[in-house]
């Protein structure tokens, strides 16, 4: 312990007392040349580079510009080289570090085809580093990267990511869909560390983490480096640049949104289930509200973003009387448009693809024809809007958002008429006026192949890991036009770097498509590594499917054996799934899966429609204080869900079994089936028992115990040496009915000076 805090002062105190000189660490700056082939197929990537035929791995400073009081800029020219001295073979090189509330710099050599620089940040043996984006797997036991290179490149998250022998039937026989650990819709070239440092790049090329620093394939570097006095003012700091979500709607803590599909009869059907079990209901999410179509991987929606009238033929009757009962309507849309609409609804009144084609508005091959891709099977095709071209941008919010879901259609309707003559009625959803939803996923963003031909002349090899942004702004720029914004929310699982900067009005994250699982790979545990990771990359606001979204029953072989996985949901799945999402997410979101008439769901049984109403009923409970936490997110940047080291000391530094709730709540949630206990790591002070309100004082620094955790009843504390904690617990036993006269829990709130108001709620143990 004491040697580890002497190496860290030692690290931090000459750049606490001067500026940071990152052109001093050795070999700061290298460089090599490369080939690199990219295959895609159905949004699986993947890439293959040849051994290097040049490497540069030496820096060799010819000179420095010291920085003046006024511009606070140090220019480092120098030579990278293949020896310590210049020789014909070494690169010109001119770095530009700006030291402002942090140092920012860049990085440049001549261009050379195929080059890739490499930047590396300050650091000691004892730098342990997490972020990079929403991960779920840098190590089998914490958030922690270990020194093998992290890729940040977006694409499907996988199915299995690592769990054998999931992961190798879906490799070898779905295009790679498997995926692998470092597998993710949301990658940022970002990192936050154990001393309070984080360092970034701005670039949207070809990425990696590696060697202390990031490998770009570029000639051309750009980012910084910050260092601050904690963990709460590094994020701060590293914010200001990813940017903040400014909130989600306050509808969202109002009840459960419930993800629907199968048309309006059987949606219907089940929201009066829930309703009759009495479950606060905040939100329907009705994925197929655009209608389906069948192929040979099942059931799909139909990528033609308006309303299909016949699959929700009272559409405009239901969104209004569900507003009126305060539940909101929430749909599904991508930046993808389907090939095949007059196949499926050729009575609609757009043929979305049709119309972007004949505009000129999608995405091209160099031969000039535009870019068909597929997703999940052959016959599933579609193209996509080109978000670099201004005029598309501009065509999918009128006619998408702002007409298709929003209901505003007058610039839609006038200048961008359907193609073809329409002539039923103009019902909200189909170029009509009315109510209109109040939220949607805005779901892909991660399929722009590399070869790509786009509008404003940059490749996709530049553009892929920015796409995620290009589309988040565009739903950020439809939603921040309303006057009444704060009303709207859209949820995206793709993200990068700059994500939570364009969609900061109305915007939040998913974590992607886990398994119906346990582990830590794809499945329910996979999930809390997620939220850490994000919320040490800049991304606050995240939150999962209840019960998880992909199931399958797939055959492959494995070591010369057939070999057969299955993968579903349990009761007890979805039940643990409610717990985590209750109390950690921004908003607690079910969703019916991929094989929705095969699993089961939350309304099914008494049973979970009992656990469902608890447990929303317990997240409604939480909205005061989720409320606080929403406000710290917006200014400062924090997230919701907070690792055990942003109060308790690094020595937790990346624990992934437990977590915060702000400052104000411990959970450590339950991910092994069949368990009613689970291990916990109390750090000192007093912690009481949210359930039995039972009191723990802790004064060792490693009390690691076994705790009851049954079913309904995870392990949750409360830190009882913060004021606002005893405030807000106060109010959940409240509305829990345990603040009996004489109870346990009232006798908490015995007051030291009964006779003064404002100490309410602040009695000593």
């Amino acid at each position: 312990m004491i040697s580890r805090l002497v190496q860290t002062l030692l690290f931090l105190l000459p750049f606490l007392a001067s500026s940071v000189e990152i052109w001093e660490v050795d070999n700061f700056l290298t460089a090599q040349i490369s080939e690199l082939n990219v295959h895609e197929k159905d949004g699986n990537f993947n890439f293959t580079h040849s051994p290097p035929t040049l490497t540069y791995p030496y820096t060799l400073l010819n000179s420095t510009t010291p920085s003046s009081k006024r511009s606070k800029t140090t220019t480092i020219t120098g030579h990278i080289s293949t020896t310590p001295t210049v020789s014909s073979s070494s690169l010109p090189f001119t770095c530009t570090f700006t030291s402002s509330t942090h140092i920012k710099f860049t990085c440049s050599t001549p261009s050379i085809s195929n080059i890739s620089l490499h930047l590396k940040y300050p650091s000691t043996n004892e730098t342990l580093y997490t972020g990079l984006g929403i991960q779920f797997t840098p190590s089998p036991t914490s958030t922690i990267f270990s020194d093998t290179p992290v890729p940040l490149t977006v694409g499907e998250q996988g199915v299995g990511r690592g769990i054998q022998p999931l992961t190798k039937i879906m490799n070898e026989n779905y295009h790679g869909a498997g995926g692998n650990a470092y597998s993710t819709y949301a990658p940022s070239n970002v990192f936050t560390s154990n001393l309070n440092t984080s360092g970034y790049v701005v670039n949207t090329e070809y990425t990696y983490f590696k060697d202390e620093g990031f490998e770009v394939r570029s000639n051309v570097i750009s980012g910084g480096f910050i260092l601050e006095n904690s963990y709460y003012e590094c994020l701060n700091e590293l914010t200001k640049v990813t940017g903040r979500f400014e909130g989600v709607p306050e509808w969202t803590g109002e009840g459960v949104v419930i993800g629907l599909q199968g048309g309006e009869h059987k949606v219907i059907r089940k929201v009066s289930k829930l309703k009759d079990g009495g479950v606060k209901i905040a939100g329907l999410w009705i994925q197929d509200w655009a209608g389906k179509r069948v192929d040979s991987f099942g059931s799909r929606v139909l990528w033609n973003w308006e309303l299909d009238g016949e699959f929700y033929p009272g559409w405009n009757e239901r969104v209004k009387e569900w507003e009126e009962e305060g539940i909101r309507t929430l749909v599904y849309i991508n930046p993808c448009l389907s090939t095949r609409v007059e196949e499926f609804k050729p009575y609609g009144r757009r043929n979305l693809y049709e119309e972007a084609k004949e505009r000129d508005f999608l995405i091209m091959r160099e031969n000039g024809d535009v870019y068909v891709q597929s997703s999940a099977s052959d016959e599933f095709q579609f193209g996509t809007v080109d978000l670099t071209d201004p005029e598309a941008r501009e065509w999918y919010i009128e006619v998408v958002i702002n007409c298709n879901i929003m209901c505003s259609c007058t610039v839609a309707n006038t200048k961008y008429p359907p193609l073809k003559e329409f002539l039923g009625d103009l019902q909200c959803g189909m170029g009509g006026e009315g109510e209109g939803v109040k939220g949607w996923m805005a779901d892909f963003g991660e399929y722009l192949p590399f070869d790509v031909v786009l509008k404003d002349g940059t490749d996709g090899g530049r553009r892929h890991n920015d796409w995620p942004s290009l589309w988040a702004g565009v739903n950020g720029e439809a939603v921040g036009r309303k006057k009444n914004w704060k009303e709207y929310l859209f949820f995206s699982r793709s993200g990068s770097l700059k994500s939570p900067l364009v969609a900061s009005k109305g915007g939040m994250f998913w974590v992607g498509d886990q398994n119906t699982a346990w582990d830590g790979n794809d499945g329910l545990a996979s999930v809390l590594t997620a939220y850490l990771t994000a919320g040490s990359s800049g991304f606050s606001l995240t939150h999962s499917d209840v019960g998880g979204y992909t199931s399958l029953n797939v055959t492959g072989v494995v070591d010369g054996e057939e070999t057969n996985v299955y993968v579903g949901r349990t009761g007890e799945l979805i039940k643990r799934w409610m717990e985590l999402s209750a109390v950690a997410d921004c908003m607690m979101r079910t969703h019916e899966g991929n094989q929705a008439d095969k699993q089961l769901q939350v309304w099914d049984t008494p049973d979970l429609i009992a656990s469902l109403k608890f447990w929303t009923d317990f997240h409604v409970l939480l909205h005061p204080f989720r409320r606080v936490l929403l406000k710290e997110a917006s200014k400062y940047g924090w997230p919701l869900v907070r690792g055990m080291w942003y109060d308790y000391g690094m020595e937790s530094f990346g624990m992934n079994s437990q977590f915060m709730l702000g400052k104000d709540l411990l959970m450590a949630p339950v991910f092994t089936p069949g368990a009613d206990t689970v291990e916990i790591w109390i750090p000192r002070g007093k912690w009481v028992n949210l359930w039995t309100c039972e009191v723990t004082s802790v004064e060792v620094p490693d009390h690691v115990v076994e705790v009851e955790a049954p079913v309904g009843r995870p392990a949750i504390y409360v830190p009882w040496g913060e004021k606002r904690a005893r405030k807000y617990s106060k109010k959940i036993w409240d509305g829990l009915g345990m603040m009996e006269k004489g109870g346990r829990c009232e006798e908490l709130y015995k007051w030291k000076m009964p006779w003064s108001k404002k100490d309410e709620g602040e009695g000593e143990l």
